[in-house]
């Protein structure tokens, strides 16, 4: 029994060695796929307002930049996952579009589509563009950072002139 015990701890640290290994050797593509993978738990999340989902994709420290102002952690966490009566979140797409490796992590940059509903089925739609920190904490992928780089809004039912929405 003792044995197995010692083999089990001895299989742990080497994957948790292999694992710290990989996070530095990964490619831009494989570091994608990864980031592009979690980023539809974070749409379905989005979608659900699943606090829990946001709390551990999150980083500790994790802040915001919105235009005009700079939000913490737990701000935003309560902002995305506040029921609005007057509207509803009805799509949530994001998009990998660059992946770049720095000394700690990934910077990535990505497309947001999002479509909003409200009760007298008026829609919304929001084009962002966001750049994002990434980091791999205690075995998890985790975003450190966002900020805006750019974004757009049609209202009144009007679509974006893109022939994907």
């Amino acid at each position: 029994m003792k044995k197995l015990i010692l083999i089990s701890c001895l299989l742990l640290a080497v994957a948790a060695s292999i694992s710290a290994q990989d996070r530095l050797t990964l490619t831009s593509d494989e570091a994608r796929k990864i980031i592009a993978n979690v980023y539809l738990d974070w749409g379905r999340a989005r979608l659900a307002l699943d606090r829990e989902t946001f709390e551990k994709m999150l980083a500790p420290g994790f802040t915001i930049q919105q235009p005009g102002r700079k939000l913490a952690r737990q701000e935003f966490i309560d902002g995305i996952s506040a029921v609005r009566p007057n509207e509803k979140l009805t799509r949530y797409d994001i998009t990998v579009l660059t992946v770049q490796t720095t000394s700690d992590g990934w910077v990535v940059i990505t497309q947001e589509k999002t479509e909003i509903e409200s009760p007298g089925k008026t829609k919304g739609f929001s084009l962002k563009i966001m750049r994002a920190g990434w980091k791999q904490i205690d075995n998890r992928w985790m975003i450190t950072y966002m900020e805006f780089i750019g974004h757009e809004n049609w209202i009144g039912g009007t679509k974006p002139p893109f022939a994907d929405w």
